[in-house]
């Protein structure tokens, strides 16, 4: 498992995983959010993978490839999934990017990756709120 910081204001937000956790073909994403100050509203991120790939078809280097930027948010638990990453293949690195248009926005991430049989690919929101 990968941990991280990020900030709205830093250049730039990647969490990457641990190449001692991979290949993999799904990767958690976790996010934490400090108490909000004031009445600033809760930020949304936008989150982006890109995957390193590595696979005899594609050739003998690396391959990078980016999966669609996704929007999640705001967050409503101290602590929860946001998203999960799938990939049908082995993965050797989950590079997720986070970006929010929120004056300053912070967080901790954590990245779990993992494998299992995957039927999908692409970067999926996991959906938490009310239902009325």
């Amino acid at each position: 498992m990968s941990v991280a910081e990020i900030d709205s204001e830093a250049r730039q937000n990647i969490v990457e995983t641990e190449p001692q956790f991979v290949p993999s073909t799904h990767c958690v994403v976790i996010m934490e959010q400090p108490p909000l100050m004031g009445d600033e509203p809760p930020p949304q991120w936008r989150v982006s993978v890109t995957l390193t790939l590595r696979d005899k078809a594609l050739g003998k280097g690396a391959v990078l490839a980016d999966l669609p930027t996704v929007i999640v948010g705001p967050l409503i638990h101290k602590r929860q999934v946001v998203a999960i990453a799938k990939y049908p293949s082995p993965v050797d690195r989950w590079s997720f990017r986070f970006e929010s248009d929120a004056g300053r926005a912070t967080a901790r991430v954590w990245l779990h990756p993992g494998t299992s049989p995957v039927t999908e690919c692409g970067l999926f929101v996991v959906q938490h709120g009310w239902k009325e």
